[in-house]
């Protein structure tokens, strides 16, 4: 690529943190757009239905939409710690889900949310933050 294509070369080298950024600012829209999406009752019900809070939509969003920008702008000291807190987060969800499945509601986002977190912690792997 030329010089001058800086920000496309950026675009295309980082397309994975484009991707869980996406994902986890798409996902917080849905959370914030469906109402009582993780509603359990049982054992686990004080922490699974705090996780679909508008407050909990709202970090997501914030946190996938920071991370795009520090992808987009190359700003890599904020990259750093958004990439952190985004594996956090979805750390927190695959634990939410997780209990959804031992109070007895079938689901299988525990498991996309370990291969999902699996992408996070490759691509803080493989990037230079320098």
């Amino acid at each position: 690529m030329k010089e001058g294509d800086g920000m496309r070369a950026r675009i295309y080298k980082n397309a994975l943190g484009l991707i869980l950024g996406g994902q986890t600012l798409l996902f917080g829209l849905f959370l914030l757009f469906h109402k009582d999406f993780m509603e359990t009752k049982g054992a686990y019900e004080n922490f699974t239905n705090v996780m679909d809070d508008n407050q909990a939509a709202v970090v997501l969003i914030v946190v996938g939409a920071m991370y795009i920008l520090c992808v987009v702008f190359n700003w890599n000291r904020l990259r750093r710690w958004a990439i952190v807190a985004m594996s956090f987060i979805w750390l927190i969800f695959c634990a939410a889900f997780f209990f959804r499945e031992l109070g007895g509601y079938t689901n299988s986002g525990w498991i996309f949310t370990i291969g999902l977190n699996a992408a996070i912690i490759y691509e803080a792997v493989k990037e230079d933050f320098e």
